[in-house]
């Protein structure tokens, strides 16, 4: 085996300051991911004016120095094939990614930087706004702004590309409309399917929501979803929790990863998925090989990938009926209501499917079409199919289509997610890609340890948890989330092993027979 040569003295030193300027990237990264969280927790309302100057100009400064002509020859002269043969792997895969985003970057000038990151820090507020009354058209005019805005940017990168595709290639690398429909058409018709089918179900005809009915208190929520968070993720020195309207996870360093969680009333089980769901992202975060911090590879290469993490400990591995069975004793000394209800009917109440309005709130059968939903208006807005002002009326009528509801109002309906609000568009994939990505790895999972159910039902979680840390989370951005999954469970992204689990769960609770 031929051994590596050696760099010379000036590669030595083009090496040694394109990692320089990669430790300044990730530092004002953190910086600016700090006051994002910070303004979405503790920040005054009076503030959101200087706080849209100061990430503005973070916001700037960082598009600077990925854009400057020192870190553009330093990155080009590193990629020479006579020079990067020399790397080291990661040295290789960090240096080709910054050579595409300095590509794509230097397309767009400082100038529509600067003016998108007040936009979009202006249009959050005036969402907050447009929530409190209800009202989608107090937003209207902010979201025609971004959406134009985005559009522009993705003509600055590529005019000959579809504008979409670019901005999904912002979050899933490599993902185009053209790989995604085919896999979520079949999600689609899939979930579609068997929703009919529990519809026509006895036990669907007479279900009734119990558990909305009982006392779940606030702070015994947020008991439970310390202690969940404290089973997952151990690492108390490494993380802090804190509420918010819409529960989120950010990195501000290696050893500093904030999660949020939020209560909602007469909704005992929302907080401890919603604590669950980000308890398993900032696991991802602090999973990842410490040989990787300060550097542009500890990160996840896909927002997907990211997303996978966290739907698989909210739904395959928490509220999944292995660990309830143990769990469930000690979830009725909390919550007292609970003390008369058996486990069964606890696990089919806590699973119930019922079409609903709000994402984040909503069964775990029908996530996925709320995810979509949202992919097929952003594809249409892309292509110019919606005018901004229709786009509420679009909105009501795919649930009404796919789920049978509609919004009575916007709060309920187009105004529920902040992304687009932030000017965050092709991110609602993402979702659903992940979804997929955590059934394919918890089949495999269950195949390679023989003895998880058992430990689940004892409430360890430690080769749950080894084992996602062996197989995605060490790697940071190393390989690619495509390498990465087929590497641990031998597939490319299908959505077939999803549909299975949910066969099996569902038709199992609503006594469909087959």
């Amino acid at each position: 085996m031929a051994t590596k040569q050696k760099l010379t003295k000036k590669e030595q030193i083009l090496l040694t300051r394109f990692k320089e300027i990669d430790r300044e990237i990730y530092t004002l990264c953190g910086i600016s991911a700090m006051l994002g969280w910070d303004k979405q927790t503790l920040m005054p309302e009076a503030a959101s004016n200087d706080r849209a100057e100061q990430s503005s100009y973070l916001s700037t400064k960082i598009h600077s120095l990925f854009t400057s002509k020192e870190f553009k020859a330093t990155t080009n002269a590193l990629a020479k094939p006579d020079t990067i043969k020399k790397l080291s792997n990661k040295e290789q895969v960090l240096i080709k990614h910054y050579k595409k985003e300095i590509k794509k970057s230097s397309k767009i000038p400082e100038s529509f930087v600067k003016e998108f990151s007040k936009l979009s820090s202006k249009s959050y507020s005036q969402w907050v706004k447009a929530r409190e009354k209800k009202d989608y058209k107090l937003f209207a005019p902010f979201m025609e702004k971004l959406i134009k805005m985005k559009k522009e940017e993705a003509n600055l990168i590529n005019s000959k590309a579809n504008a979409y595709d670019l901005i999904v290639d912002d979050f899933e690398t490599g993902m185009t409309q053209a790989t995604i429909d085919p896999v979520f058409q079949e999600l689609r018709d899939g979930i579609i399917a068997l929703l009919s089918q529990i519809k026509r179900s006895k036990k669907y005809k007479t279900q009734k929501n119990i558990l909305k009915k009982l006392d779940f208190p606030a702070d015994k929520q947020m008991q439970i979803c310390k202690e969940i968070i404290q089973l997952m993720l151990q690492e108390d020195k490494r993380y802090k929790v804190a509420e918010s309207v819409h529960p989120f996870t950010t990195r501000l360093s290696y050893d500093d990863v904030r999660l949020t969680t939020a209560y909602r009333k007469g909704m005992p089980l929302f907080s401890f998925t919603s604590a669950s769901h980000e308890a398993g992202h900032a696991l991802y975060e602090l999973g990842m090989d410490k040989k990787l911090k300060f550097t542009g590879l500890q990160d996840s290469p896909s927002f997907g990938l990211h997303e996978s993490q966290s739907r698989l400990w909210e739904n395959q591995i928490m509220r999944g009926e292995d660990f309830w069975k143990g769990y469930y004793s000690k979830y009725q000394k909390t919550f007292p209501a609970l003390k008369k209800m058996k486990f069964q009917e606890f696990f089919f109440q806590s699973n119930q499917v019922k079409p609903s309005l709000i994402r984040i709130e909503c069964d775990e059968l029908t996530y996925c079409l709320h995810v979509i939903i949202r992919y097929e208006l952003e594809k249409q807005i892309f292509k110019g199919e919606i005018k901004t002002k229709d786009l509420e009326q679009a909105w009501n009528n795919k649930y009404h289509e796919y789920l049978g509801v509609t919004p009575k109002h916007a709060t309920e309906g187009i105004l529920q997610d902040v992304h687009w609000a932030e000017g965050i568009f092709g991110y609602f994939p993402t979702y659903a890609i992940g979804t997929l990505y955590s059934a394919m790895l918890f089949e495999q999972m269950q195949k390679d340890i023989p003895t998880l159910k058992k430990e689940l039902r004892k409430g360890n979680i430690a080769s749950a948890r080894s084992w996602l840390k062996e197989k995605v989370h060490k790697y940071g951005r190393e390989m690619t989330s495509e390498q990465i999954i087929f590497k641990a469970t031998g597939k490319h992204l299908t959505a077939r092993p999803f549909l299975d689990y949910l066969k099996k769960k569902y038709y199992t609770l609503y006594e469909i027979k087959v």
